[in-house]
């Protein structure tokens, strides 16, 4: 997608981030670290970039996907969202429960056909928006995507979304990580 500058924002073990994947020239790449200090929320790292004149992607750094980005910026562009957010279709395969703040079970839905929808933690982000949040982040309000979105919101902005049906996982969990790494877990 002729992506060749990537900013990579760290705190926690950013020694090892930085140690892996350098300056990212043997990728192809230039990659630019963002040091937080502190935690500034996910979609608080946005206030840390220098000025940027394009929109933008944000993804999670726990998230490995074949998305077209091409796409996802034609649907940013043409439905004049601010931002975009990349969502996966998701079922529930199994029985469903209801029950009441005493445990007793007052409902069941065998294998119900309920849709919804997940955040996949992947971001088609409008350039006009980065000073806006910059903004509120200057306010002190602490910018984690869902605030983000409620700010858009409320200040009147669209926020559109984007399904993506092709491969998505997170791997922020160990589970998901050894089974993409085919690691077997320990017996016990």
């Amino acid at each position: 997608y002729s992506i060749t500058d990537i900013y990579i924002s760290v705190n926690y073990k950013a020694d090892l981030i930085i140690n892996y994947l350098k300056d990212g020239k043997l990728l192809g790449v230039n990659i630019t670290y963002i040091f937080e200090e502190k935690p500034t929320g996910t979609a608080g790292c946005l206030t840390l970039l220098p000025d940027i004149d394009e929109d933008i992607v944000l993804i999670n750094g726990d998230v490995l996907c074949d998305i077209d980005f091409r796409a996802l910026f034609e649907k940013l562009e043409k439905f004049d969202f601010v931002i975009t957010a990349i969502v996966q279709e998701n079922s529930v395969d199994f029985g469903v429960l209801e029950i009441d703040d005493s445990n007793k079970l007052i409902g069941w839905k065998e294998k119900p056909n309920y849709r919804y929808y997940i955040n996949a933690g992947i971001y088609g982000i409008s350039k006009e928006i980065l000073e806006f949040i910059k903004e509120r982040y200057e306010k002190g309000i602490y910018l984690d995507m869902p605030n983000l979105w409620g700010e858009l919101i409320k200040n009147g902005f669209s926020i559109g979304v984007y399904v993506h049906e092709g491969y998505w996982r997170d791997v922020g969990r160990i589970d998901d990580y050894m089974e993409l790494s085919n690691i077997k877990p320990p017996l016990g």
